[in-house]
C-alpha cells in the first residue's frame, strides 16, 4: 500500500507541475499585439478599400494581387497604432490602396486590431471615387479620428472626422 501511495503522490505533482506549466506557457497560434505584426508581409482579412471587396491577402513587400484586384499600402505612409476604440487595446492605422489591374487605385484608411487574433476593425474612411484620397490623419486622445481628405481633380483638402461607434461596430463620421 505505501508504495501505491507514493506513486500517486509522485503523479499527482507531475500532473500539477505540468497544469502550471500548460496554464503559463503561450498558446500555439497565439495572438500577438499590432506592433509585433509585420503588416506589409503578412496575410490578413483586409476591409473594403474603393472598389475592393473586403477579402483576405497576402502581402509580400507591401504588395498583394488576387484575381481581381492590386493592394498596396500607399508609400512612404506609416502605420500609426492607438487605441481607437475606447477598448484599451492598441489598435494599427493604415492607408490601403486597391484597384484593376492595370488601373487607379482607390485610397481607404483602415483599421485593424489583434484582440485576440487579428483581423479587420473597418474602413475608417474610403471615399466615393479614386481621386479623392485620405492623405494624412492623426487621433485625438479622445479617440477621434481626423483625416485629411486630398481631391487631385481641384488639389485641396479638406478634413473629415471619424470615431468608432461601438454599438455599430463600425467607424462613423461625425463632423458632418
Amino acid at each position: 500500500m505505501a508504495l501505491s501511495e507514493l506513486v500517486r503522490g509522485v503523479c499527482g505533482a507531475v500532473f500539477t507541475v505540468l497544469l502550471v506549466l500548460l496554464a503559463s506557457a503561450p498558446a500555439v497560434g497565439s495572438a500577438q499585439g499590432v506592433r509585433e505584426v509585420d503588416w506589409r508581409n503578412e496575410t490578413f482579412e483586409v476591409p473594403a478599400v474603393g472598389p475592393c471587396a473586403q477579402q483576405s491577402v497576402t502581402f509580400a513587400d507591401g504588395q498583394a494581387s488576387t484575381r481581381d484586384a492590386v493592394y498596396r499600402f500607399t508609400p512612404d505612409r506609416e502605420i500609426v497604432f492607438a487605441d481607437v476604440t475606447g477598448e484599451g487595446v492598441e489598435d494599427a492605422l493604415m492607408l490601403v490602396e486597391c484597384g484593376p489591374p492595370n488601373s487607379e487605385y482607390s485610397r481607404a484608411l483602415v483599421a485593424m486590431t489583434a484582440d485576440p487574433d487579428v483581423r479587420p476593425l473597418g474602413t475608417v474612411v474610403s471615399p466615393p471615387v479614386w481621386t479623392q484620397v485620405p492623405d494624412a490623419f492623426t487621433i485625438a486622445p479622445d479617440h477621434l479620428i481626423e483625416v485629411t481628405i486630398l481631391d487631385y481633380e481641384t488639389d485641396r483638402t479638406h478634413p473629415e472626422q471619424y470615431r468608432w461607434a461601438s454599438s455599430a461596430r463600425a467607424f462613423v463620421r461625425v463632423d458632418g
